[in-house]
């Protein structure tokens, strides 16, 4: 595969089914998270690539804990996406799950799961995350805005914290 060829792989029948079940397990989860853990009440988060972790506070109270998943980034600046699992600048702890899209991409042949880079927009990013939230049956997933990209991510685990500990 041509590395500098950035054209969108086409979307087969398959792939659009396999999509649109991904896309419905997503929003499933996401009104969880709205619901059950209230994800969009909380005063600040905060992010740490090291840990692999989202941290949600009220004041300084620390009330919700996610550990997460990097599935990929639309670069505001080229807009492309480039997948987690191609990205030598991640921690391996937040992408060993995205290796799982270029199995499943290989297996089905999905272009979009096995090439690492393409031209793309904040659709194909929201794509791409309910695809790897339905593989590896994510609790959620969200965008994280940063100054030249998106950055994708799948919630593995949800910690409500009661208490405030």
């Amino acid at each position: 595969m041509n590395e500098q060829d950035l054209t969108k792989p086409e979307a087969t029948e398959d792939f659009r089914d396999y999509l649109t079940t991904a896309h419905n397990y997503l929003t499933e989860q996401q009104e969880i998270c709205r619901t059950k853990y209230g994800i969009d009440d909380w005063e600040r988060w905060y992010y740490d690539d090291e840990t692999g972790l989202i941290e949600f506070f009220n004041g300084d109270t620390l009330k919700l804990r996610i550990s997460y998943q990097q599935v990929g980034t639309v670069s505001k600046t080229s807009n492309t996406w480039l997948w987690a699992w191609a990205n030598p600048n991640l921690l391996d702890n937040i992408k060993l799950e995205s290796k799982k899209t270029t199995e499943l991409g290989e297996q089905h042949n999905f272009k979009r799961l096995t090439k690492r880079k393409w031209n793309a927009d904040e659709v194909d990013g929201w794509e791409m995350t309910s695809i790897m939230a339905y593989l590896t049956q994510a609790k959620g997933g969200c965008r994280i805005p940063g100054e030249n990209v998106f950055k994708y991510i799948v919630f593995t685990n949800i910690e409500l914290i009661e208490d405030g500990k």
